[in-house]
């Protein structure tokens, strides 16, 4: 399947910026902040052709009727946020971060920090950046169909002229840095009066024991011009200019040839254009100026599970998995499904527990139908019901949602026909 450039970098830069499902709190919940809720679901496993299954589809919201009579407090408005973002310790992040917007347990992506960990961001501009679990069609890269423009990315821009203050109420402001946890900040907008100062946000790196980083050394040792264009690379992603992305990346590089963050964004942005070859070069770029630094090598494992070389995307998402354990969940999916995919179904099945453990906010729950796949060709039909029930509790209105009810009635049959033998 080919995508456009702007619907494939919706999945990479979910992929890349992804914030570690394990280092933030909140249990998933309806309605995000904008008013717009998003669901679980979506179908598929995988099967002899290969595709990797993955995603849920997102969840109109059904709009409140308002009062004819206007109300500041109902009316969207034009709000800012401004803070700072530290490494524990002190001291800025040695790149930019994003920050996100947390309601009710959904998260939207607001903006970008600059050089310096600081940020002053309008909520509501930008194009919402969700997660690529959130689409709901099974079908290449990653299990998922990014036509419809959700998960990831550039989807639905950011609201009609501002934010309504009243959907702030009880949101907070973290910031997303892979292999690190971020605090959350509480928003109080009942006394806003169209700017918020935010409390400082500090990052914690996860640990986990592994060898590698997902920062890079090469980006405190660039040179000021050289993380001047990184910076503006950043920004440029953010509102979807890819072509001013790639021109800045490639200034980056070219002023700094071992800059291995700029690198491995830069192979990201190829692969938005479907250039892969292109991008593989970048990604081999990174790992050659920074061999410890974790993102290329998932950037690497996402191409070859794109061609379905199974063996080479576990080879890679074990690198990155023993250089980050807990930077890329998302690098455990991926495994265990190539695995799968091997027949070797005892890595399968510890990778996508694995993988479980970390989702706590059911972001990809079609896993569990994998790992179901995985326990019936061990012959565990009663574990392979009982993630068939999981993916029902996390997606109780996937379109596939019948046919896996109808399968976990044949699930439990053969579990109560082993059990009698």
């Amino acid at each position: 399947m080919h995508f456009s450039p702007r619907l494939t970098l919706v999945f990479l830069l979910a992929i890349f910026i992804q914030p570690a499902m394990a280092q933030h709190g909140g249990a998933p919940g309806a309605g995000a902040g904008g008013g717009a809720g998003a669901g679980a679901g979506a179908g598929g496993r995988p099967a002899g052709g290969g595709s990797i299954p993955g995603g849920t589809p997102s969840v109109t919201s059904i709009p409140q009727p308002g009062s004819t009579i206007p109300n500041i407090q109902s009316e969207r408005r034009m709000i800012f946020i401004s803070g700072s973002v530290v490494l524990k310790g002190g001291g800025p992040p040695p790149e930019p971060v994003a920050i996100e917007r947390v309601c009710n347990g959904q998260a939207r992506r607001e903006g970008y920090t600059d050089s310096k960990g600081r940020y002053q961001i309008q909520l509501g501009q930008n194009f919402e950046m969700q997660d690529v679990s959130e689409t709901d069609n099974v079908s290449g890269m990653g299990g998922f169909d990014p036509g419809r423009g959700g998960a990831g990315g550039f989807g639905m821009p950011g609201g009609q002229g501002g934010v309504n203050p009243r959907d702030l109420m009880g949101c907070e402001i973290r910031a997303v840095l892979a292999g690190f946890h971020s605090t959350e900040v509480m928003l109080h907008p009942e006394d806003t009066f169209g700017e918020l100062k935010v409390d400082t946000i500090v990052l914690q790196p996860l640990g986990g024991g592994g060898t590698g980083t997902t920062i890079s050394l090469t980006t405190m040792q660039a040179p000021n011009d050289a993380k001047h264009a990184y910076e503006k690379a950043q920004k440029a992603l953010q509102h979807e200019k890819l072509k001013d992305a790639e021109k800045e990346l490639t200034k980056a590089v070219q002023e700094y040839p071992r800059f291995a963050a700029a690198w491995s964004l830069l192979g990201m942005v190829e692969q938005s254009f479907q250039r892969n070859d292109d991008a593989e070069k970048d990604y081999q770029q990174a790992i050659g100026a920074d061999p410890q630094y974790a993102n290329p090598y998932f950037g690497m494992a996402v191409l070859q599970a794109k061609k379905q070389n199974w063996k080479e995307t576990v080879r890679l998402t074990d690198q990155v998995n023993r250089l980050a354990p807990l930077a890329f969940p998302d690098a455990y999916y991926f495994s265990g499904v190539a695995n799968y995919e091997l027949k070797t179904y005892d890595s399968a099945e510890r990778d996508l527990r694995k993988y479980l453990s970390m989702d706590t906010e059911h972001r990809r729950p079609i896993a569990s139908l994998v790992l179901g796949d995985v326990l019936v060709r061990k012959h565990d039909y009663a574990g392979a019901a009982e993630q068939a029930k999981a993916y029902l509790a996390a997606a109780p209105n996937a379109p596939d949602a019948e046919t896996v009810r109808a399968r976990l009635k044949k699930l439990e049959d053969l579990s109560t026909q082993a059990q009698k033998q």
